[in-house]
């Protein structure tokens, strides 16, 4: 090869700033080099790390049921025989205390005291008025209602942990109300945007539909799936609660809240996901 051959077929390597240009304008410009591989990789992998779509509003809503359950359980049995959420049961408790005391039966098995059932009355009729103007306010309200159920829930269990109320403690009458008031915003919310035949509160509504509708009953079972769930989780989170609460109220309103909190994200998504 001759030494004309070779100087014209010879390039120099890399221009830089020795050669007294700026780097910036001899480098030369680099390929994309990305082959359709790596690029198909990419895809996959964003496709992998998207975020998993919620559960259905239905879990949501059998979280809330599990959770009327535990407290129902943890005020009647550890805060003195008061419901907080199933207000047909204060109603009875209160005329039955009432009337037991009019006719001066001193073997009555209710407690003189009638206040706890006051209270629970009064507070979840406040709440179920705040939910009916957070269900106006539309998404916003409905958000805010779930979020502030959550909050109270968390209050009461925090009231329980600092004053340790029992059945006779007056703590016991603050806790019962913040814990009314939160059942009674969240029965306003599922009153608009809850589910059909699937009750979190209302067992004898939901048992009766599902016998009446049965076969036996010359129905077609609608809902038979949905209904019998309700009742299971119902009495699952009662029973919890009341096992619960022979170790602490303080257990079974924790686990209340915990469950309400796992249940949160799932009855905020936009109705109808």
């Amino acid at each position: 090869m001759s030494l004309d051959t070779e100087v014209r077929g010879w390039r120099p390597a890399r221009r830089g700033c020795h050669d007294g240009e700026p780097a910036g304008k001899l480098a030369d410009p680099v390929p994309n080099t990305a082959s359709p591989v790596s690029s198909t990789g990419g895809l996959r992998l964003a496709a992998v790390i998207q975020p998993m779509p919620l559960p259905p509003l239905a879990v949501g809503v059998y979280g809330i049921t599990a959770v009327c359950g535990i407290l129902d359980a943890a005020t009647f049995l550890g805060l003195g025989h008061a419901f907080v959420e199933t207000m047909t049961g204060n109603i009875l408790l209160l005329a039955f205390a009432v009337g037991a005391r009019a006719a001066a039966e001193p073997t009555s098995p209710l407690p003189g005291n009638v206040l706890p059932y006051v209270v629970a009355l009064a507070c979840f009729a406040v709440g179920a008025v705040a939910g009916g103007r957070l269900v106006r306010a539309g998404e916003k309200g409905r958000q805010a209602g779930f979020a502030a159920d959550a909050s109270l829930i968390g209050i009461a269990a925090l009231i329980v942990a600092l004053t340790h109320p029992g059945l006779a403690g007056r703590a016991r009458y603050l806790v019962i109300g913040i814990l009314a008031l939160a059942m009674g915003i969240q029965n306003a919310l599922m009153r608009r945007w809850g589910i059909r035949d699937l009750a979190t509160n209302i067992m004898t509504l939901t048992l009766t539909g599902l016998l009446a509708e049965s076969t036996l009953g010359g129905g077609t079972n609608p809902h038979a799936v949905r209904r019998g769930a309700s009742i299971v989780i119902f009495m699952v989170g009662a029973t919890a609660g009341a096992a619960m609460t022979g170790y602490g109220v303080l257990w079974p309103i924790l686990a209340s809240f915990t469950v309400f909190v796992l249940a949160l994200p799932i009855l905020m998504q936009p109705p109808g996901t």
